[in-house]
C-alpha cells in the first residue's frame, strides 16, 4: 500500500482474492485447508488449517500486500476505519497465525498473530506511520521493515512463483 495514492478497496480485493488462490494452492500441499465462515471471517480468519496428520487445526489470516517488495515493508494495521475508530487487524484478528504474502519477492511470512501483539509496543516507537485514504475514511498502520518481520516469523517460505 503506498501511503501517496488512494486505496482502492475494490483493486485490493481482487489482489487478496488472487492472493487467497494462490495461498490455498501452495499451502495445500501440507495441510488440509477449510475455508472460514462469514463470522468467523469478521473475526479476521480466513482459513484454518489442519495437519495431513490431524494432529493440529489452527485459524489462519491472509494478507497479500504488492507494494512491499517495492518498499521493503510489511503494513501492521493498526486502525480499520478512522470515523468510527474501528481498531486494525493487528488488534482484532482472532487467528493463530498471519500468512503475509509479498508476491513481488515470492516470499510468504508465517507469523504467530501473539508476536505481532508482543512487537507492537515497540514498533509503535520505533517504526513509521502511515495513513491510506480510503472512501470517505482512512485506515493507519505501521511500516515495519521486512527483516523486522521475519525475526519473529515462525515460517518463511520462498514460493519461488509470483502469480499476483
Amino acid at each position: 500500500m503506498d501511503d501517496h495514492h488512494s486505496y482502492s478497496f475494490n483493486g485490493q480485493l481482487q489482489s487478496g482474492e488472487q492472493g487467497e488462490v494462490f495461498l490455498d494452492e501452495y499451502f495445500a500441499r501440507w495441510f488440509i485447508l477449510e475455508p472460514a465462515s462469514p463470522a468467523e471471517q469478521r473475526q479476521g480468519i480466513d482459513r484454518f488449517f489442519t495437519t495431513r496428520n490431524r494432529k493440529r487445526r489452527f485459524a489462519v489470516e491472509y494478507k497479500t500486500d504488492n507494494v512491499a517488495a517495492r518498499t521493503g515493508n510489511a503494513f501492521i494495521e493498526t486502525i480499520s476505519v478512522d470515523v468510527i475508530n474501528k481498531p486494525g487487524w493487528a488488534y482484532t484478528s482472532q487467528a493463530e497465525y498471519l500468512l503475509y504474502y509479498v508476491p513481488g519477492k515470492a516470499v510468504v511470512y508465517m507469523m504467530p498473530m501473539a508476536a505481532i501483539r508482543r512487537c507492537l509496543a515497540l514498533w509503535l516507537e520505533h517504526f513509521p506511520h502511515r495513513q491510506i485514504p480510503n472512501n470517505g475514511y482512512n485506515s493507519y498502520g505501521l511500516l515495519v521493515p521486512l527483516g523486522e518481520f521475519e525475526r519473529y516469523a515462525e515460517g518463511v517460505f520462498m514460493t519461488n512463483s509470483s502469480p499476483v
